[in-house]
């Protein structure tokens, strides 16, 4: 698919109707089930557990293997191996086709939809019948899966309605339960006339040589155990060395996936059925299968495993918890990702199972708001790998034209930026006239302005604002990056934070020498600009000699403490200036509640400035640095009667380059949330985050809606 065919596949995902209701309906039951299942549970230890275990097998995959073949040869299954895809497809078409079989029915299997197994079987002129309800539905409409889980999620059930009554000849209601009545009479006699029946395996446990399958229809089990001929298609990364792992993994894998304590059926097969009730000799083939056959894949599994930055990948239980929260995937589902799996860890499965070309687009999809991790099983680092492929791809091909010119000659070179700034400031005076935000751009830029309004550019920028003043003799010193929002366009921003810092006892210096943190370009997989960007921030900051480092933007907070210290961690003296920086340096609201601990309260404030406010949690600012009870505290102060939205965590859409890139997407993010923050009734939402800041305020002004968007600082300084 080209660059021009992905962008408009995804313009049309964002704007089809039928999808959004599908996506709504589904990825909101599955939000609502985890939440009740996990209530009280301590995830972080779940992650740590599930992570260690698969970090373990992984480790010792080589032997687990060879453990795994020889039990499940012992207990009468036939294990064979595949290098790659093809291998695969020819491996099981020989097995098919050698027990002269006419129909193959399936269990779902996204390794078989890997392998393109379907599409070998059909050629070769065997009849394949896909059993799970969500496979059956996309195998009807001539589709593939959009979810690891729910593979006919995007499916309304008045559109599998349709489908249906067209397979039957007859209208049907949109009724899940006369549906699924429909697909159990259907696909009936198929369970009982096939000659092979193909499964996946969620688990394999090496020492008893056993497949572990998890399921709630079981269409599996009559796979598994009503044809002769049983195949098993594994992936190399499902295996685990016993009973008590694979026990902890379905403790935890159908809350995830499904939202269940556990599913309806687990089944665990070690070889074909069997008996010894006639004399205690054994005899194969009772009322299950006579023949159980392995095919363990490999198909990049191994590369993977070599490849140290990205093993972790391997690391994941496909439970699809990921995709169940990313705000991205709930706009435009799972197809536009271009291949078998979907979302930010699917790109990275597919750099290896296919190529690094093939997951170019679907990195891009990625808007970094961290939600994927935070849920992740495994605890599986999803955006760290992401940035990753997009630099080890920026390695491989190169930075397109635009980010050459935007982020090596431009924002690398801090002097050219603020001439460039400059001169944009001169030219929106012409374009836009002297209007308090910019409401429409033209020609190419349209797109822009096309769902909100974007801030004008300051005509005095926060460092040309700033003053120093004289600063209490005993407080804690305290040196502010602005960022370039802050700096540039919001500087009254600025002047907040300085005067709540002061006013609560801070000294607060102003290095003039910091420059743009760099995350548009490391996320962009520019490290080059980045790597630049952090040495003259770690030596502007340094400079000052304080006791600590305060930002109002958790992106910059996300950069000085963590992109900081691995971009400079191979650069000799600078490894350890720039941990010891992000060792100091703190979000505001965490600076304000943490640090500082000054007990207030807005008892005694008789007349607060704004009487009901909501709340926007930034991405950045919980997801990635784990804050959501210092701002609330901090709201309290103001006196202001807090009412929280609904899905106050819900990303907004902004994501930094994200809305430039993918606009029709940004804006129905931008759309759920403006919805949820006019339902609370509040004449102003609150934030921390000066880019949500631009994104929200900029949606509602083009509402022409009442309700003000106010950065956490400026209510603070309200207050006097």
């Amino acid at each position: 698919m080209s660059r021009r065919d992905f962008k408009h596949a995804v313009r049309q995902a964002a704007c089809n109707p039928q999808l959004a209701l599908a996506l709504e309906r589904a990825t909101s039951v599955f939000a609502a089930q985890r939440a009740k299942v996990y209530a009280g549970v301590d995830f972080k230890a779940v992650q740590a557990e599930i992570g260690a275990i698969k970090a373990q097998a992984i480790e010792s995959l080589p032997d687990l293997l060879a453990q795994f073949k020889e039990e499940a040869t012992k207990a009468g299954a036939t294990v064979h191996e595949a290098r790659d895809a093809a291998a695969a497809r020819q491996r099981i078409l020989e097995i098919v086709q050698s027990r002269q079989a006419k129909r193959v029915v399936k269990s779902k299997s996204m390794l078989t939809e890997e392998i393109e197994l379907n599409k070998t079987l059909a050629k070769a002129g065997i009849d394949v019948v896909e059993t799970d309800l969500g496979e059956w539905i996309i195998q009807l409409a001539g589709e593939r899966p959009s979810h690891f889980v729910g593979p006919a999620m995007h499916k309304t059930r008045e559109e599998v309605a349709e489908l249906f009554s067209r397979v039957v000849g007859r209208p049907l209601p949109s009724d899940p339960e006369v549906l699924v009545r429909v697909a159990r009479q259907e696909l009936r006699q198929a369970f009982i006339s096939a000659d092979v029946g193909i499964s996946g395996a969620n688990i394999a446990i090496a020492d008893t040589g056993t497949l572990v399958i998890v399921t709630n229809e079981g269409n599996s089990r009559l796979v598994t155990t009503l044809p002769p001929v049983h195949i098993a298609v594994v992936g190399i990364e499902k295996i685990v060395p016993d009973l008590m792992t694979a026990a902890a993994i379905l403790k935890y894998l159908p809350k995830s996936a499904a939202g269940q304590k556990i599913t309806s059926y687990v089944s665990f097969i070690t070889g074909p059925s069997r008996t010894a009730d006639i004399e205690l000799t054994l005899t194969t083939g009772v009322h299950g299968p006579k023949e159980v056959h392995i095919v363990l894949v490999d198909n990049g599994r191994n590369r993977l495993r070599d490849d140290a930055e990205f093993r972790e990948a391997l690391h994941c239980v496909k439970c699809g918890a990921c995709l169940n929260v990313c705000p991205v995937f709930r706009v435009v589902g799972g197809h536009v990702f271009g291949h078998v799996y979907q979302g930010g860890i699917g790109a990275i499965l597919t750099a290896f199972h296919d190529s690094i070309d093939a997951a170019l687009d679907p990195l891009q999809l990625c808007a970094a708001c961290h939600r994927c991790a935070d849920v992740c099983t495994a605890g599986i680092d999803i955006p760290r790998l992401v940035v990753a492929l997009r630099r080890r791809a920026a390695e491989r091909r190169g930075l397109s034209r635009l980010e050459n010119l935007a982020f090596r000659r431009v924002l690398a070179k801090p002097q050219r930026f603020q001439s460039t700034l400059k001169a944009a400031r001169k030219l929106q005076n012409i374009v836009v006239r002297k209007k308090p935000e910019i409401e429409r751009l033209p020609l190419l830029l349209s797109s822009l302005t096309s769902f909100r309004s974007l801030p004008r550019l300051a005509e005095v920028p926060f460092r040309d604002r700033w003053t120093e003043a004289r600063e209490p003799a005993s407080g804690p010193s305290v040196a502010f990056f602005a960022g370039c929002l802050i700096d540039f366009a919001y500087p009254e921003i600025g002047e907040a934070v300085t005067k709540v810092l002061r006013k609560r006892g801070a000294r607060v210096a102003f290095p003039m020498e910091q420059a743009c943190c760099g995350l548009p370009a490391i996320y962009a997989g520019d490290d080059s600009t980045g790597r630049a960007l952090a040495r003259r921030n770690v030596a502007a900051l340094e400079s000052a000699n304080v006791d600590y480092v305060v930002t109002a933007c958790p992106t910059c907070a996300t950069a000085l403490r963590r992109e900081f210290p691995r971009l400079l961690a191979e650069d000799g003296e600078w490894k350890g200036r720039a941990a010891r920086l992000a060792a100091r340096t703190h979000d505001f609201s965490e600076f304000l509640v943490r640090i500082l601990k000054q007990e207030r309260g807005g008892e005694g404030i008789q007349s607060p400035a704004l009487r009901k406010v909501t709340y926007h949690d930034s991405c950045h600012l919980l997801f990635g640095l784990g804050l959501d009870a210092e701002p609330r505290q901090l709201i309290a102060e103001t006196g202001s009667e807090l009412v929280e939205m609904d899905r106050a965590d819900a990303c907004c859409g902004c994501a930094g380059t994200f809305s430039l890139k993918f606009p029709e997407v940004s804006r129905a993010m931008l759309d759920s949330k403006l919805a949820a923050i006019e339902a609370t009734g509040a004449e102003a939402v609150l934030t921390g985050c000066p880019a949500c800041l631009l994104q929200i305020r900029g949606g509602l002004h083009k509402r022409a809606s009442k309700v003000k968007v106010i950065h956490l600082a400026e209510a603070l300084a309200r207050l006097g």
